[in-house]
């Protein structure tokens, strides 16, 4: 999934990095690895859900906001719905991704203001996940690989994006 030197792929996110979505010391990263992702088979999962926001904004908001989310790290398409998608971003999504768009681990909500995109690479495809949130699962690995392998991967992996 995360492919053979952790870089991730296509909806994968990579492990060299400091992009956490729930956090990247020691015990968020067993905690991760140990229960999984929206996984179904483990009542400790990791869960959260971005929703739609058709009934919330309409296409143009949707655009405005994206416009914004896009330029916090890139140039938008048009400076006048970046500017107006900001008031909509603190209105609709700061709630989760704080007023300064840089993330909550306790909700699994990503940064959007450090340039990784794991689901979408754009101002359309920012506004397809607001419009139809994209949502990864991880298969819980404790059951399969006990504590030690478990605990073992948790010390790799945080030493491959540093930590926090």
């Amino acid at each position: 999934c995360h492919g053979s030197g952790a870089s991730g792929g296509p909806g994968f996110p990579n492990l060299n990095d400091d992009d956490w979505l729930w956090g990247g010391d020691l015990d968020a990263i067993q905690a991760t690895i140990a229960h999984g992702i929206r996984f179904d088979g483990d009542t400790d999962t990791h869960a959260s859900e971005m929703p739609p926001f058709t009934d919330v904004l309409d296409p143009l908001q949707t655009r405005q906001v994206a416009a914004y989310v896009w330029g916090l790290t890139n140039t938008p398409s048009d400076p006048g719905l970046a500017q107006a998608g900001k008031q909509l971003f603190l209105d609709n999504c700061a709630a989760c991704h704080g007023d300064d768009a840089k993330g909550k681990a306790e909700m699994g909500a990503p940064d959007l203001a450090d340039a990784i995109w794991l689901k979408a690479r754009g101002e359309d495809a920012i506004m397809r996940q607001v419009a139809a949130p994209k949502h990864g699962v991880m298969p819980a690995w404790a059951g399969r690989l006990g504590d030690t392998t478990v605990k073992e991967l948790t010390i790799f992996v945080h030493s491959l994006g540093g930590g926090t």
